[in-house]
């Protein structure tokens, strides 16, 4: 099982790490911003492709979704039923402001060009575990604790849920998930819900014992 990571919540600490990463590792700069942005996972994102960015929208079958829909057609022919219908794309508009640094990003590149090339060459985009290690310096940089790329997919969440009236149907409906609970444990805010119905709670004692 891996480290429960959580969003960071401390706006001049997130900045500083996107200083720090323009400054001495550009690809994974551009990799943190996409997350903190679209909110796709590291694996949808490595094998992008000049051309997958040049539009204005960004769309990609997420390989969280493709495990899925394969685990649901296996079980439904073990069981001799019929798979659950398979799950559109998510299709999210870049952000103004990241197609900005996109654009700058990739203007010598070819279309077919992967925007993370791998030092291996031929084209090759670098792996989860070449972009894990090159996080690990961050992370070490700034001493960061519950830190990994799920904390920029929080965050993005997060913005969305808090700049939306802390709508969590909104966060439900950015990110994809099929209920409101899977959100609220995901942005770590079951606790937060629990807490607001105890205190939202009628008091069976009120008036009883002085309260």
């Amino acid at each position: 099982m891996g480290i429960k990571t959580k969003a960071i919540k401390d706006k001049e600490l997130e900045i500083s790490i996107y200083q720090y990463c323009k400054k001495y590792d550009m690809m994974l700069y551009i990799m943190l911003l996409l997350i903190r942005y679209t909110g796709y996972r590291v694996n949808d994102l490595r094998c992008l492709r000049k051309r997958d960015i040049s539009g204005k929208y960004l769309e990609i079958v997420e390989n969280k979704t493709k495990y899925l829909e394969q685990k649901y057609i296996d079980k439904a022919e073990k069981e001799g039923t019929t798979p659950k219908p398979p799950k559109k794309a998510r299709k999210i508009l870049i952000h103004p402001t990241l197609k900005k640094i996109l654009d700058e990003y990739t203007k010598d590149m070819e279309m077919w060009s992967v925007l993370f090339p791998s030092p291996r060459g031929r084209n090759r985009p670098l792996s989860y575990s070449q972009f894990d290690r090159r996080l690990d310096k961050v992370t070490k940089e700034f001493n960061l604790k519950d830190f990994g790329f799920h904390s920029f997919r929080k965050m993005c969440f997060l913005a969305v849920y808090e700049d939306n009236g802390n709508s969590i149907e909104k966060a439900q409906h950015y990110a994809g998930h099929t209920s409101s609970l899977t959100t609220s444990i995901y942005l770590d805010l079951d606790q937060e819900t629990n807490d607001k119905i105890t205190l939202e709670m009628k008091d069976p004692l009120k008036g009883l014992i002085g309260s």
